[in-house]
């Protein structure tokens, strides 16, 4: 059993690191193409809000980037991850294999990128004049936090698309709807009523965001409750794909074949 999990682990991360490898030989400019891809959405959305429809304030660039850059790490992963049983169906022919490598693969891929994006990201901060204090360190609960998050709801979106093919598009409408139900370019506390913003705050990466912002431009610690209770609900919606997984794993080999 333990000689079976120490091999899963070094398959899991050769393929990690293969198809990091492989990825960045697509394109010309190799590994800047995972920082100038964020910063090219941001750069948009910081030219209509700021420039064209004149709704920016002194530090609207960053705080945009606080929540945009989130967004996506969240966004990519989770829609990256929905097909992904279906995408390793060669490998699954060929051995028996947990069916949640694959979901985690993606979700541990991009999460490697996104490391690159935080440092660059914390480097431009410095650079635009952003204080360095003690409350950076705050960012590693908040960064866990959404990983668990992501992972969460990789494994559910992974669990569901080989039975439903069409939920990958659900996925992509419903990005969509949470891109302008989080914050990323607006401030909830402006733009909604006081009795509302505990509501908007039940939006997990509305409530990440916050915190990215409370740390970064706030300069004060996130709300370790918050933070708390979307860790553990995110740890018992893992747990609860675990065992599905485990029970359905002969169903999914016999519909991604199929």
């Amino acid at each position: 059993m333990r000689k079976t999990k120490s091999h899963m682990l070094e398959v899991f991360f050769a393929k990690l690191v293969f198809n990091l490898k492989s990825e960045t030989k697509k394109t010309h400019l190799r590994y800047i193409w995972w920082i100038l891809e964020p910063a090219l959405f941001v750069a948009v959305f910081y030219l209509v809000f700021s420039v064209f429809l004149n709704r920016g304030t002194e530090d609207f660039l960053v705080f945009l980037l606080c929540g945009k850059i989130p967004f996506l790490w969240f966004s990519k992963s989770v829609a990256n991850s929905s097909n992904s049983i279906v995408a390793g169906k060669g490998l699954i022919h060929q051995i028996k294999i947990p069916k949640p490598f694959f979901p985690l693969l993606v979700v541990a891929q991009d999460f490697v990128k996104q490391l690159f994006v935080f440092g660059f990201f914390f480097v431009f901060l410095v650079c635009y004049g952003v204080e360095i204090t003690g409350n950076w360190l705050y960012m590693a609960p908040v960064i866990i936090t959404q990983l668990l998050l992501i992972i969460a709801c990789a494994l559910f979106a992974a669990a569901v698309t080989p039975f439903i093919p069409d939920f990958k598009f659900i996925i992509s409408t419903g990005m969509m709807l949470l891109m302008f139900g989080s914050g990323i370019f607006y401030s909830y506390k402006e733009m909604l009523d006081e009795r509302h913003q505990e509501l908007f705050l039940m939006n997990p990466l509305a409530d990440l965001i916050k915190n990215y912002r409370d740390v970064l431009l706030g300069n004060m610690p996130p709300d370790m409750q918050s933070l708390s209770t979307i860790s553990v609900v995110s740890v018992l919606v893992i747990v609860v794909m675990g065992v599905w997984f485990s029970k359905k794993d002969t169903v999914y080999a016999r519909v991604v074949i199929q």
